[in-house]
């Protein structure tokens, strides 16, 4: 207290000098900074006014646009744009006396307190500067999601407040749609407010009332027990989910065990991991296990696992995990989400990168389960290292050694790979972990039922490349394979086979260039690729006793001597250039491959000729509309059938064998529809005035004025969009047979009015005219609250859900119901 007087005392007699030196009571001048004023220009007349008086301990600054005091009363008052400072607390308002004996401070008009971290606005604030005890009266706050009100508002003991007749909202309009209303409230900075008696109004009208009540104001991630959901369905009956605890672990986990129960239907427990550490590692995880009530007498257990991991350690050295197990589909029985109701297969798996001599190192397994089939595939584990062509000539040299481009050595390369894997193929419906793992399984009969192998394979691979004249490309170059595998088909135990081959190959490409004026498309480029190639592969057909499995595989084929012609046509457009534009290129505009080969060592040596036609013609844009196309066309023609008689095609025998056709179609509109918010809500003064202060002679009023103004608020992107995706397959079987695929997808999202939201998506099978699935979702926004109703039916299965929400507090204020049944 002694010290706060002196230092009151030393403004005191520094503003008496000030006043005996100009004959006036109010003194009016410019602002001069705080970090532009020396002690010796606190005494002159330049800065007489609007300066801030500042002291090494125990600092009090304070400045206004006009400063007066009174000797009487010991008062100093601070008039337009007054100001503050004393320790952690900070006051602005239009005016404020500064009692100097009594070492308090009042402020006129709207005001403005900070108090440490907590900010407040109100009409007029009293402070003591001693105790740092404050009122302030039609007070107003606000905290990380919400805003509180009150008649009066007191600081009663560090951050610990006391609000009369307050209520508290996360509605920021300055008429708030709903609130929570108390006579007494007291809050507890950065904890909670405790409230008593607690009435929840919606539109000023009453609709729950409760003798007292607690909210958490806890910025950011803290431990405690979650709001739980209770609702009602016929299939569960009364439920309530979400009877959760939560806990934080320092910054890097998130942990929640949560409980489920329904009457009708039985129970349910998770536990749910979230976690990061950045440059380090990030995941997740779910575990879960459900009592499904059948009947009186009858219930199962369903469980599923999930979890996905990333870890980064030095030297660009990576490790990824994505892990799924069920015990069946009926898990997710009930859920939301169609794409996994719809699935037939689960993946997961595990990889391990690592840098190593220019290359990577990648060890990784893998397990599918295939729940359509009930089969299992896995393969664990597998380790593969592969070193992609380089020149021979880096293992003779330096890095720094110059090498000649003519030099006829620099063409030559070589490469390298190596896997060794593990796999097992499991066709039992309900397999015991040795079955999966590593036994092989065989029925009554002696059949297997269930496989499991293990090999290492490496190749090497040698090349010699040529440009001669700059156009012809030859190649030459010789490959060898080695494996080794854990048994033969004779049931030989560690076993070794090898194989080799050469080829030769001749390529060039012929570029051909049209130009169009006038014209949508301005340039046609059409390039003609043709390869020839010849290779040489021993017998090998004692390799036959040899498993093949997941890449470890060996040629098991007799002497081959065998010639590849292969053709390839590119044409690329390039379309809408005019006028100095620079167009659109298509480089893949439509491409056609063409193959066949003879073997030499075969009386009927030619195999048959492919055909792969392939038309890329882009998207295609106009207006509100989009559309993509991408048709896929594969022949395979009998060399020895076609039968080309004479000059009219119509009598020519194609001889096509078979043929595969692909269809996927895409067709979008969007755009923009235009709302106007004729009457848009005002905002409270704390999310409008970021808490500067305002004159009170000064109005401001955001509102726009003009219907323009209205419209160029109003303007935004994709309010509305609906696409149909069409895929198509068939074949030349399958036609013959008016047999075919076809499916329909459609999207349609759109914004019907300002608050109204409508999303519809389905699934047809055009083929069987079935309707698979569809969805329907419709969302009301209420400013500060959302009603999101769902429908999903996916053929005899059916479910709905109904939520309303606050968006700041969606888990703490909510109510929710659902109901599904199959």
């Amino acid at each position: 207290m002694q010290r706060i007087t002196g230092i009151v005392g030393k403004l005191f007699w520094l503003n008496f000098l000030v006043l005996l030196i100009i004959p006036w009571k109010i003194i009016v001048s410019e602002e001069v900074p705080v970090d532009e004023v020396s002690p010796e220009q606190v005494d002159s007349l330049a800065s007489a006014a609007a300066v801030e008086v500042s002291f090494a301990v125990d600092s009090l600054y304070y400045r206004a646009d006009s400063i007066s005091y009174n000797a009487e009363i010991e008062t100093i008052r601070l008039s337009g744009g007054a100001r503050i400072d004393y320790h952690t607390s900070r006051i602005e308002a239009d005016t404020i006396s500064l009692d100097l004996k009594h070492e308090q401070a009042y402020s006129l008009g709207q005001s403005f307190l900070k108090d440490r971290d907590h900010f407040l606005i109100g009409n007029s604030i009293y402070y003591d500067l001693d105790s740092q005890w404050g009122l302030i009266r039609e007070g107003a706050s606000q905290f990380d999601k919400g805003f509180y009100y009150g008649r009066e508002i007191r600081k009663v003991d560090k951050q610990v407040y006391d609000v009369d007749r307050g209520i508290f909202t996360t509605c920021n309009s300055l008429y708030p749609h709903f609130y929570i209303k108390a006579s007494r409230l007291r809050l507890y900075q950065d904890d909670k407010i405790v409230a008593r008696p607690v009435v929840f109004l919606v539109n000023h009208f009453p609709v729950l009332a409760f003798p007292f009540g607690t909210f958490t104001i806890k910025r950011g991630r803290k431990t405690g027990i979650l709001v739980p959901s209770p609702g009602y369905n016929s299939t569960d009956g009364k439920f309530i989910e979400n009877i959760a605890y939560y806990y934080a672990y320092k910054d890097y986990a998130d942990f929640i065990l949560a409980f489920d129960y329904y009457e009708k239907t039985g129970w349910q427990g998770s536990f749910n991991i979230d976690y990061i550490k950045r440059y380090n590692y990030r995941g997740k995880m779910l575990a879960s296990i459900r009592k499904m009530v059948i009947s009186p007498e009858k219930s199962r257990y369903e469980w599923h696992l999930k979890s996905t991991h990333h870890s980064d350690f030095l030297n660009d050295t990576t490790f990824d995990s994505n892990l799924e197990f069920i015990s069946s589909k009926n898990i997710w029985e009930g859920n939301e989400n169609l794409d996994e109701r719809l699935s037939e297969k689960i993946t997961s798996r595990l990889a391990y990168k690592r840098p190593l001599w220019g290359s990577n190192l990648r060890i990784s397994s893998e397990y599918i389960d295939d729940l359509k089939n009930e089969t299992k595939d896995i393969i664990l584990p597998s380790l593969s290292y592969s070193l992609p062509s380089r020149p021979v000539y880096e293992l003779f040299v330096s890095e720094n050694t110059r090498i000649d481009e003519d030099a006829w050595w620099s063409n030559f390369s070589y490469s390298y790979k190596f896997l060794a894997l593990h796999r097992g193929d499991i066709n039992n419906p309900h397999p015991d972990w040795q079955e999966v793992l590593y036994e092989t399984v065989r029925d009554s009969l002696g059949n297997v039922i269930s496989q499991h192998n293990a090999g290492a394979k490496h190749s090497l691979g040698l090349s010699y490349s040529y440009k001669y004249r700059g156009w012809l490309n030859l190649s030459q170059a010789v490959s060898y394979n080695e494996a080794w595998f854990d048994r033969d088909r004779n049931n030989h135990k560690l076993v070794r086979g090898a194989d080799y081959y050469t080829s030769s190959k001749v390529s060039f490409s012929l570029y051909g260039l049209r130009e169009f004026s006038r014209f949508y498309v301005n340039t046609l480029r059409h390039i003609i690729s043709p390869s020839l190639t010849f290779t040489y592969r021993p017998d090998f057909s004692g390799n036959e006793k040899f498993y093949s499995f997941g890449g470890i595989s060996l040629s098991q084929t007799e002497r081959q001597r065998r010639l590849y012609l292969v053709l390839e046509n590119v044409w690329q457009l390039k379309v809408g250039a005019a006028g100095g534009s620079q167009g659109r290129k298509l480089n893949d505009f439509f491409k056609i491959n063409s193959s066949v080969s003879y073997d030499f060592e075969q009386d009927l040596g030619y195999s048959d000729i492919s055909h792969n036609l392939q038309l890329r013609p882009g998207t295609f844009r106009r207006g509100v509309m989009t559309f993509s196309t991408v048709p896929v066309l594969k022949i395979t023609q009998d060399v020895y059938g076609l039968k080309i008689k004479d000059w009219d095609p119509g009598r020519w025998d194609m001889a096509v064998k078979n043929w595969t056709f692909d269809l996927t179609s895409k067709l979008g509109f969007s755009g923009d529809a235009l709302y106007i918010d004729y009457f848009p809500q005002l905002e409270n003064r704390l999310s409008s005035s970021r808490f500067s202060v305002i004159d009170s002679v000064e109005t401001s009023d955001d509102t726009p004025d003009t219907f323009a103004e209205l419209e160029m608020e109003a303007s935004t992107t994709n309010n509305w969009s609906v696409s149909f995706s069409h895929y198509f397959r068939t074949n030349k079987a399958r036609f013959k047979e008016k047999d075919y695929s076809s499916d329909l997808r459609t999207t349609l999202t759109a914004k019907i009015t300002q608050n109204w939201t409508i999303s519809y998506n389905n699934l047809v099978d055009l083929k069987n005219e079935e309707l698979v699935s569809h969805e329907i979702t419709l969302t009301r926004e209420l400013h500060c609250w959302k009603i999101v109703f769902r429908y999903t039916r996916q053929r005899n299965y059916w479910s709905y859900s109904f939520k309303l929400f606050n968006i700041m507090l969606p888990e703490d204020l909510k109510f929710s119901t659902s109901d599904n049944r199959k």
